[in-house]
């Protein structure tokens, strides 16, 4: 995705989905009384804006060798994850963006394929017990199979008026169907002052290790740059949060880490019980890296030819790999017309 500098460093959806919490919170009345607050757009109308309803999840199988082939696409949906679940069925879940079910209209939904990808049910917007009033409906979402048989949802979301209360951060929830889940209470990781978004998490080795861009300071999402940060406070290509936990609910910051190029970790990460591989965002497709420890990062092929943005993926029988990924924006829309380059001035005719 072609766009300036700030904007590089969140999905659309993320953009989207945090602008319009925080301006529902009203995080800028901090001294004032709240004004009364204006009603949501209709998804109707925000459909006639520019937004990530605009794109599309396709599912990919990706050969070793060879070109990958499209097995499915989910209409007005992004940021997906994929996991496959002690039944042997494999899920998806993403964030939803229904044009005619304005109760489901930027929620997260789970599909299920039995069949390694070929066919999935219709999406259905995962129900929760327990979120604390006054929380975002989770979105970003990343599902790890716990050893129990159960799945648990890490994802973003932030609470509170405030600026400094409304940070957005990882939480999480748990299932034993990958439909209803049960929020388990407090945070599970977040930095002051700067949002952490976007988290891929994958258990290696007994230890959950959590991975998210490190998007710097700025606010709101999508803003224009400001040179006048300092370093610090910028996003820094190729450079993660790592955290790690022993139980899945109580991470510790470790050191960032770090790949070289301008490639992101806006992905997802798998473990196949020797070696982590994370699969990220940059430098013409989706690139991997592979790692023993969740330390140490060893930077390996990328996967070019098809357009799969925060792809989330997981390994086949066969070695093949399934695939998902956001699209461009679909040809038409206000998205795909907004990023257009404008067409060339016409000759004068003679």
């Amino acid at each position: 995705m072609k766009a300036p500098r700030s904007k590089r460093f969140w999905s659309p959806a993320t953009r989207y989905s945090i602008g319009l919490t925080l301006a529902v919170m009203g995080r800028c009345a901090m001294a004032a009384p709240p004004a009364a607050p204006r009603p949501n757009p209709s998804p109707v109308s925000r459909l006639q804006q520019p937004g990530p309803w605009d794109q599309d999840i396709v599912v990919y199988r990706v050969p070793e060798q060879g070109r990958a082939t499209a097995l499915a696409t989910f209409e007005r949906a992004g940021v997906a994850t994929i996991a496959r679940l002690r039944d042997g069925r494999l899920v998806v879940a993403h964030q939803h963006f229904p044009a005619h079910q304005p109760d489901d209209f930027d929620k997260v939904a789970v599909r299920f394929s039995s069949d390694d990808g070929k066919s999935w049910t219709a999406p259905v917007v995962i129900r929760l017990r327990g979120l604390p009033e006054g929380m975002r409906f989770p979105f970003d979402p990343t599902l790890v199979p716990l050893a129990d048989g159960r799945v648990r949802l890490y994802f973003t979301s932030l609470r509170g008026r405030r600026f400094e209360e409304a940070t957005p951060a990882i939480y999480s929830a748990v299932s034993s169907d990958a439909v209803e889940y049960t929020v388990e209470p407090g945070m599970r990781f977040g930095i002051d002052d700067r949002p952490v978004i976007d988290c891929a998490v994958v258990l290696h080795h007994g230890v959950f290790h959590l991975y998210s861009p490190d998007n710097g300071r700025g606010f709101p999402p999508g803003g224009r740059r400001n040179d006048s940060q300092s370093p610090a406070d910028r996003p820094r290509e190729g450079v993660a949060y790592h955290a790690t936990s022993v139980d899945g609910l109580k991470f510790e910051r470790a050191d960032d880490v770090q790949i070289e190029g301008r490639r992101r970790w806006l992905g997802n990460a798998q473990s196949d019980g020797n070696t982590i591989t994370f699969f990220g965002t940059g430098e013409g497709g989706i690139w991997t890296a592979t790692s023993t420890d969740g330390f140490r990062w060893t930077l390996g092929r990328t996967w070019g030819g098809f357009a799969a943005a925060d792809p989330g993926a997981i390994a086949l029988e066969d070695r093949t790999l399934l695939v998902v990924g956001t699209s461009p924006p679909r040809p038409g829309t206000n998205s795909e017309r907004r990023g257009r380059p404008p067409p060339p001035p016409r000759r004068a005719q003679p």
